[in-house]
């Protein structure tokens, strides 16, 4: 290769990577961010509604709307990547905790320029550069489901192994795999095949607590997905726990009482049955007739009450700050939180200044709760459900979340994040709308129970 044609070569090369960034780009003056967008198709070319991707390091979401669209904003300048994140729902739309995909990127195309993901999920992802003034239009991002055995583990008597951590070895496309896995509430786990995606012939072989089970061979095709596989182990399922026989049928009240606080109780008296026990004399002390009685001094507080941890199902906790009561709740949806609320003469919860958001995040910790707040009534006009006015926000930034492919006027609710308990405008389909799955819930008349009071 001669001179002249190693300048060429490399001058080309170049130009396609400029124009990655800038030359079918529509470009306008230049700014400190860049907005992408585009749609998701699958192998065929057909669009995928509802389909979320992420931007990273900016930790942006954004989901495919009827039409596989999507759209980043405010995207920062310099190196980006477009990932596929963790599933959030398993296939009974209950919370998932599996920590991988269930898709793989296969490739984006940016006008005439594709590009290919260089490594397998669960952190890969296509990078790229942009550059200021960068708008990027008509992004075509392909995605596949990743090949899988989708494998159920039950007893001998049929009854599913459900939420249970075992070991399996997996055997196949040329090599073996041994690891862990949890079962889901149904005796369901999911290995990726990720090694080579070619076809190949597999074995899957499971151990719990002393049981085992091995499948036949089976054949998965490139790409394919086996989700019918049944592990069967060789034991029964273990018997369902007798309920014992409460403490309080055998024991006293009162004795109970004082094993729990270590301090006297009525029981120390004697009945009108009973005769004082005889305290021994020196004499039969010395000549060690008896033990000598060795007495315990305790120190008793009056008007304490007993703590419960804030987590238990039942507990109300009271704000001394304003006497109201509060509880955590798991709920399905919003419309459950509120059914929930209403049944227990509460509502959802109104945070009326820093000290009260402050007292609720240390008692029930970051998580994403429904909280009361609503403009369904008039557009922007944010109010407490409670009829309490708004005194107090703390909104989140407005792209610290996943993009929502709704318009403000159909976000009517409100929700509590993990992020320092920042609130987020919400409305059914958005990504935070189907993960939260908690809620806290507040009264005013805490004289029907006897709450714990978190100091």
């Amino acid at each position: 290769m001669n001179r002249l044609n190693f300048i060429h070569i490399i001058c080309r090369i170049g130009i396609v990577v400029s124009l990655v960034l800038t030359a079918w780009i529509p470009c306008v003056a230049q700014e400190e961010t860049a907005t992408l967008s585009g749609i998701v198709v699958d192998t065929e070319g057909k669009p995928i509604p509802g389909f979320t991707i992420n931007l990273s390091p900016v930790f942006q979401m954004s989901e495919a709307d009827e039409n596989g669209a999507f759209t980043f904003t405010n995207v920062p300048l310099g190196p980006v990547q477009i990932m596929i994140p963790p599933q959030q729902f398993g296939e009974n739309e209950e919370p998932s905790f599996n920590l991988e995909p269930d898709d793989e990127l296969v490739s984006i195309k940016i006008g005439d320029i594709t590009l290919y993901q260089g490594r397998r999920p669960p952190f890969g992802g296509i990078r790229f550069a942009v550059k200021p003034g960068s708008h990027f239009k008509n992004i075509e991002v392909t995605v596949r489901p990743r090949m899988r055995i989708r494998a159920r583990v039950v007893f001998k008597d049929q009854k599913p192994l459900i939420n249970a951590s075992i070991s399996q070895v997996i055997r196949g496309g040329g090599g073996s795999l041994s690891g862990g896995a949890t079962t889901d509430s149904e005796g369901y786990f999911i290995h990726y095949v990720d090694n080579n995606n070619e076809p190949a012939r597999y074995t899957v072989a499971v151990k719990y607590k002393g049981l085992s089970a091995k499948s036949e061979p089976f054949d998965i095709e490139t790409g394919g997905r086996y989700d019918d596989l049944v592990l069967t182990l060789d034991g029964e399922s273990p018997p369902p726990a007798t309920p014992t026989q409460s403490k309080q049928s055998k024991e006293s009240l009162p004795n109970l009482l004082r094993k729990l606080t270590g301090g006297s109780t009525p029981a120390d008296k004697p009945t009108p049955n009973q005769t004082a026990p005889r305290a021994p004399t020196r004499v039969e002390v010395e000549q060690g007739q008896v033990k000598p009685r060795v007495t315990r001094t305790t120190t008793t507080t009056t008007n304490r009450q007993t703590r419960r941890p804030p987590w238990e199902k039942d507990a109300w906790a009271v704000n001394p700050a304003n006497g109201h009561a509060y509880k955590k709740i798991r709920c399905r949806n919003l419309n459950d939180a509120k059914d929930r609320a209403a049944a227990e003469g509460a509502y959802l919860v109104a945070i009326n200044d820093e000290a009260e958001q402050k007292w609720l995040l240390g008692l029930f910790g970051n998580h994403l709760y429904w909280i009361g707040l609503s403009d369904g009534e008039k557009e922007g006009e944010w109010v407490w459900e409670s009829g309490e006015p708004l005194i107090y926000t703390n909104w989140g930034a407005k792209h610290s979340f996943p993009r929502s492919t709704l318009s403000p006027e159909r976000k009517n609710n409100a929700v509590m994040t993990f992020v320092n308990g920042q609130w987020h405008a919400v409305g059914p389909g958005d990504l935070l709308w189907r993960m939260t799955k908690m809620a806290i819930l507040e009264k005013e008349d805490v004289s029907d129970h006897s709450p714990t009071e978190a100091e």
